[in-house]
Order: structure tokens, then C-alpha cells, then sequence
């Protein structure tokens, strides 16, 4: 009898042993697998469009020369105007304004023109001085400024230009992405205004304006995405 009982809880034994043992068997390559999956997950870029890559590629020129305790920059949510309505308007001319094509740079300006200095200047008591940018960047080669002009022509002719929102994660540390009338009211040394962007599948233009001065930069796309890789000279407005 005391065999019968010791192979019956032998037995028991066995069966409990592989009921506790089969699920941590089964269960490994699930969690094998699920982790491979979060890896392969945090690791994929995240999907952008080509606006959204052109955007942000001006954003992080804008940005490029200052120092992390510099005063913050902003920019307005919402774009304004068409990209190269300023190059069809000098170049498209009887007399077109010659401006060069240069080495892209961020657009320095003096600070913002503010109410007071305006009402001066209209009522004639102090005359408004606005000061030059910095001296400009090397012009680009003949090449590439015949280049730049062509699709700049090109795209100003079908006029189509695309609207798009200036997200938070299209600008760099630093810089606030924030409706327009809020940039007016506190909290930005300087504001930038984006205008819709021009382009095709190889080249875009964004215009930027920022107190009285405006520049329009030629994005294209790279094997990496898209670079900034021209400047159409600073004007005054």
C-alpha cells in the first residue's frame, strides 16, 4: 500500500513540475518577442513629410547661431504669404533686382521696431533709423546661383505654394512655436514669420521675416532628407 502511494505522489509531482515549468517555457519567446518589437519600435525614425522636414531644416538654421542662454526665439504657428512673391515681384520686372543667391545663413537683424519709435516717426520727432544686417555671406558659385534661379522662376510661375502648421517638434530647444498674437504680447526677443512653401519633389523655398528684414532660403532634398544650401539676399520691409 505504501508503494501504491509513493508512485501516486510521484506522480503528482511530475504533472505539477510540468504544468509550472510549460507556461515559463511558452511564455520566453513571447517576451523575446515583444521586446524585439519596443526595440524595433524606439529605434524607426519617426515618419515626416517633405514640409515638415523643410520646415524644420529652417528652423534649425534660424536658431543655429546662438548660444544656449540666449533669449528665446519665436515663431509664429501659422505661415503667411506665398514663398517667392518677393522673387517674382524683383526678378519678373522690366528692371529685376540682381540679387545673388548666397551661402545660407540665419537672418540677423536688429531688434524689433517697437510702437513708440514708429508713432515718433510718423508725428516727426525722432526720424527711425533701422540698422543693416551683418555683413553678408559669400555668394554662391555661378552654377549653383543659375540653378537656384531656374527653380525659383520655375515655381514662382505656377504659383502653387503649400500651407502647413509649425508643430512644436519641428522646432529646435529654445525656439517657441505659438499663435501669432501671443508673440506679440510677451516672451520673444524676436519673432520669425514663415511663409507657405514652394516646391517639388527635389528643391522647396521658404520665405523668413523677422523685424523690417526678409531673406528666402532654397531647401533640397539630400540623401539624408532635406538641407538648406542657398539664401536669396536680405531685403528691407
Amino acid at each position: 500500500m505504501s508503494g501504491f502511494l509513493t508512485s501516486v505522489s510521484i506522480r503528482h509531482a511530475r504533472l505539477q513540475g510540468a504544468s509550472s515549468e510549460g507556461p515559463r517555457t511558452t511564455a520566453a519567446p513571447v517576451m523575446a518577442v515583444l521586446v524585439t518589437a519596443g526595440l524595433l519600435a524606439g529605434c524607426a525614425p519617426a515618419p515626416t513629410t517633405p514640409d515638415a522636414a523643410i520646415v524644420r531644416a529652417v528652423l534649425a538654421l534660424l536658431q543655429s547661431d546662438r548660444s544656449p542662454t540666449a533669449p528665446g526665439l519665436c515663431v509664429d504657428a501659422r505661415p503667411r504669404g506665398a514663398a517667392l512673391a518677393i522673387f517674382r515681384t524683383m526678378r519678373m520686372t522690366t528692371e529685376p533686382d540682381e540679387r545673388p543667391w548666397r551661402s545660407p545663413a540665419p537672418l540677423g537683424a536688429a531688434p524689433r521696431v517697437k510702437g513708440q519709435q514708429l508713432f515718433e516717426d510718423a508725428v516727426g520727432r525722432d526720424r527711425l533709423r533701422i540698422r543693416e544686417p551683418e555683413t553678408p555671406a559669400p555668394a554662391l558659385p555661378r552654377a549653383a546661383q543659375l540653378r537656384l534661379d531656374a527653380a525659383a522662376r520655375a515655381l514662382s510661375l505656377a504659383d502653387r505654394s503649400t500651407d502647413h502648421v509649425v508643430g512644436d517638434d519641428l522646432a529646435p530647444p529654445g525656439m517657441a512655436v505659438r499663435w501669432w498674437l501671443l508673440n506679440r504680447l510677451r516672451g520673444c526677443e524676436r519673432t520669425f514669420i514663415l511663409s507657405r512653401i514652394a516646391r517639388n519633389d527635389a528643391i522647396g523655398f521658404v520665405t523668413v521675416t523677422a523685424d523690417h528684414w526678409g531673406t528666402t532660403y532654397a531647401v533640397e532634398r539630400v540623401s539624408g532628407g532635406w538641407r538648406v544650401t542657398g539664401q536669396w539676399d536680405k531685403w528691407l520691409y
